[in-house]
């Protein structure tokens, strides 16, 4: 059976994460930002707490409270044990970052498919911007140097 869930994008702008699953197949369109829920709970100094991994994305309601789908070294704070991914990819349709942000959370053998365009895009973005929520095609683990997501 085939099904799409929602985790963002609906009655809002912004925040498109859908799930398409097949049987054991389960890809991931668009994970980006919520605008409304970091107009909510983030302004100016107001920021998610970077020793808290995840977790206050995850409690805010930012990000679906899914085991399998993100970074080990940013679950851990969660009660999460290391997991292996779950997911089969994530396909971003473009570079805006309602759809892509949230991206640099995922489990590093997650494949993050998109074309050259939005590829190149999302590399000046982070030269220019050097943000967390930026660095998609490669991260920073906590503890550790540069490790690249599989881009296709």
């Amino acid at each position: 059976m085939t099904s799409l869930t929602f985790y963002g994008g609906v009655n809002e702008v912004g925040g498109n994460k859908i799930l398409l699953q097949d049987k054991d197949t389960k890809i991931f369109i668009d994970f980006g930002k919520s605008y409304a829920k970091e107009g909510q709970f983030l302004e100016g100094y107001v920021q998610p707490r970077k020793s808290n991994g995840l977790g206050d994305y995850i409690d805010l309601g930012m990000i679906p409270d899914i085991n399998g789908l993100y970074r080990n070294d940013l679950v851990v704070q969660q009660g999460y044990s290391a997991k292996e991914a779950d997911f089969q990819g994530v396909l971003i349709s473009h570079a805006h970052s309602d759809h892509v942000d949230y991206a640099t959370f995922l489990h590093k053998d997650i494949p993050i498919y998109m074309g050259k365009t939005t590829k190149g895009i999302l590399n000046a973005l982070f030269e220019i911007q050097g943000r967390l929520d930026r660095e998609v095609l490669n991260f920073k683990e906590v503890g550790s140097g540069y490790r690249d997501h599989p881009i296709e």
